[in-house]
């Protein structure tokens, strides 16, 4: 039988059936209501006890995983520091051993040092007087030597006497002044052909030629070219290398002689031995005012009727000139820093050469230098550098000073176009300009660089061999 329900409804009451009525089902909705806030409320506060243990569950595992990764790292920084300690002895003993052997190998080298002292001590107590007699046997025979190439030279420049000559010849569109000669001939002033008549020029050239080919093997000294000696129609070129002496090409063989015969080759393959007797067109670059060769030559030439091919011509001659003169001041400048000889810093080219072989021919000048040479220490055996004026194929009598030999390097360009159109000298009127355009030989600027003190022997012979195996293994 089921429990009487609480109510005033007596229907409900007295029935032992739901209550359908509208009180007692309001009461009975109440009762559930309530029933049902109730457990809400207690649901809540379960869910945030909950909440409550798993965010102090999480806090804990943070904390522990936390722990434990220090733990692990921990671990690994003592088990390195373990492997660093162990390296560390290891390295430690090592460092001992290697200090012990070089102590020993040191110990040895003393030792050894101080044997080979004591033997040389002995050696040279030994043998000191067979030192001195090879010493004085090789004084002797640089001193027979020497004398030797004093007697050749000297007889050289007997066959081709070198000296200074004033010309007083200045007149009308003349030039005077001093030249430097050879065999009485009259050399050229600078790279200028028409400084001295044609006749004097080859025949001065071809002398000055001969003259460097007697004198660098005997001297022992470099050439910068290769010459052909055929007197008056001499020529000039630089080899192709060092196993062929014929230049590369014929095109690059320059003459030292003005050829007199009017002849302009339209082809242009032809050497200059083959055209010897012509003079390509050098008639009309003439002066207008040189009436013979006797008569003192003019530097104003007259270029309104001059044709391109007597222009390559005057080309050629001024660059066959340039490299003899070259190879000149390559012979006194290689005297110069073996001799140590005292040459005046304005001399000129040829001047200069002059000197040095004046000096080589005498066996008393060359006793005195070399007694000087070995009375210097050897920091003062250095040569005086020479003065621009001996490098400068272009080089006067004139006291030229070192500043105007630096800027004489340097040539305009606007001089250069306007050459063809001008009716100035070929060499232009500026003393500048003429030394400056014989620096440029195909297209390479020559400039001086600081003199080296002499190489020894042994690096001469190391040097030419060197050149000997490249210039091989080239071909």
């Amino acid at each position: 039988m089921m429990a009487k329900k609480p109510s005033s409804c007596a229907i409900c009451e007295n029935s032992n059936l739901p209550s359908f009525c509208a009180g007692c089902v309001n009461y009975r909705l109440n009762e559930c209501y309530a029933s049902l806030r109730s457990l809400h409320s207690k649901r809540k506060s379960l869910y945030a006890r909950l909440e409550r243990t798993l965010e102090a569950k999480r806090k804990m595992d943070e904390q522990l995983s936390w722990r434990l990764a220090q733990k692990e790292r921990i671990r690994k920084l003592k088990e390195r520091l373990h492997n660093m300690q162990k390296q560390l002895s290891q390295e430690k003993a090592m460092v001992a051993k290697e200090s012990e052997e070089l102590k020993s190998k040191t110990e040895f080298v003393e030792s050894a040092l101080s044997t080979l002292k004591e033997s040389r001590t002995k050696l040279e107590s030994k043998y000191h007087s067979l030192k001195c007699t090879h010493e004085f046997r090789l004084m002797a025979i640089s001193s027979e030597l020497m004398h030797k190439q004093a007697v050749v030279v000297k007889l050289i420049c007997k066959l081709f006497p070198m000296g200074w000559k004033n010309s007083d010849t200045q007149k009308k569109g003349g030039s005077g002044g001093s030249y430097d000669t050879i065999c009485g001939a009259r050399l050229p002033r600078g790279l200028d052909p028409h400084s001295v008549p044609p006749d004097e020029l080859s025949a001065s050239l071809g002398y000055m030629v001969q003259l460097v080919n007697l004198v660098s093997p005997c001297l022992a000294a470099p050439t910068l070219h290769a010459s052909g000696f055929a007197g008056s129609c001499s020529r000039t070129w630089q080899r192709d290398s060092y196993w062929e002496a014929r230049p590369s090409s014929q095109s690059k063989e320059y003459p030292l002689f003005i050829p007199r015969q009017n002849f302009c080759s339209s082809t242009g393959e032809a050497s200059w031995s083959e055209r010897s007797s012509s003079n390509f067109g050098v008639s009309s670059v003439e002066s207008e005012k040189k009436s013979s060769l006797d008569s003192a030559p003019s530097t104003s030439l007259n270029y309104s009727t001059a044709s391109a091919c007597s222009l390559e011509t005057q080309k050629d001659l001024q660059k066959g000139i340039s490299l003899l003169k070259k190879s000149v001041a390559c012979i006194t400048a290689y005297c110069n820093n073996i001799y140590c000889l005292d040459i005046s810093p304005d001399a000129s080219t040829f001047e200069a050469f002059a000197k040095v072989l004046a000096t080589l021919s005498s066996s008393k000048e060359m006793s005195a230098v070399i007694s000087l040479k070995m009375a210097k220490p050897k920091s003062d055996n250095q040569a005086k550098p020479l003065n621009k004026s001996i490098w400068n194929a272009n080089s006067t009598p004139s006291t030229s000073s070192l500043l105007e030999s630096e800027h004489s390097m340097i040539i305009t360009r606007s001089a250069r176009h306007n050459l063809s159109h001008s009716a100035a000298s070929f060499l232009y009127a500026d003393t500048t300009d003429a030394r400056a355009s014989e620096t440029m030989v195909d297209g390479w600027d020559l400039i001086e660089h600081p003199i080296l003190p002499p190489p020894s022997q042994a690096e001469d012979i190391e040097h030419w061999t060197r050149a000997m195996f490249i210039d091989a293994s080239s071909k």
